[in-house]
């Protein structure tokens, strides 16, 4: 198959999946406080009960409690670890300068959390909170990162591994 042909077929693929998460935000984002309570408490006891099972010394709705606002902003990082992988991989495809693609990566992300934080400013029970579009921005931001470290250590790689071919065929 053309090269060239791989890369758009890529690409619409990383597209596609950006929609997904994108608007699987944007769903979460629409829940009321209490679904959104009761879908993060959930969670929360799950973890819970698999890290702390049949643990008698554990106070339960205590951990629950203390751990529950931390699950929130770890859900936060997550998506938006997702969606800054798939948006950086996504911007790969296209020529031209990395720092360019950093940047249009970074501000994507970005002004997606803004518009995130600014919906939940419509749904009952919610706010929108600049400390959440941080999280949200920190976790795009150290996704791209990785994924441009990734890069250069296959760069690397593939560069080297070149250049013992061509040593190769020297002798």
């Amino acid at each position: 198959m053309n090269k060239n042909i791989l890369k758009h077929i890529i690409r619409y693929l990383l597209m596609i999946c950006i929609v997904i998460v994108c608007c699987t935000i944007f769903r979460f984002s629409s829940e009321q406080s209490t679904e959104s309570s009761r879908t993060s408490v959930g969670v929360t006891k799950f973890i819970v009960s698999i890290i702390w099972q049949d643990n008698p010394e554990v106070n339960t709705d205590t951990l629950i409690n203390t751990i529950h606002p931390i699950i929130r902003k770890v859900a936060h990082f997550s998506i938006y670890l997702l969606l800054g992988t798939l948006v950086m991989c996504c911007a790969q495809t296209f020529k031209g300068c990395k720092e360019y693609k950093f940047d249009v990566s970074v501000m994507l992300c970005f002004f997606y959390a803004c518009t995130d934080e600014f919906h939940q400013g419509f749904v009952d029970g919610r706010s929108p909170k600049f400390f959440d579009v941080c999280i949200d921005t920190c976790g795009a931001f150290t996704a791209i990162v990785i994924m441009i470290g990734i890069n250069i250590l296959i760069k690397k790689i593939m560069t080297e591994r070149d250049r013992n071919e061509d040593l190769g065929t020297v002798y």
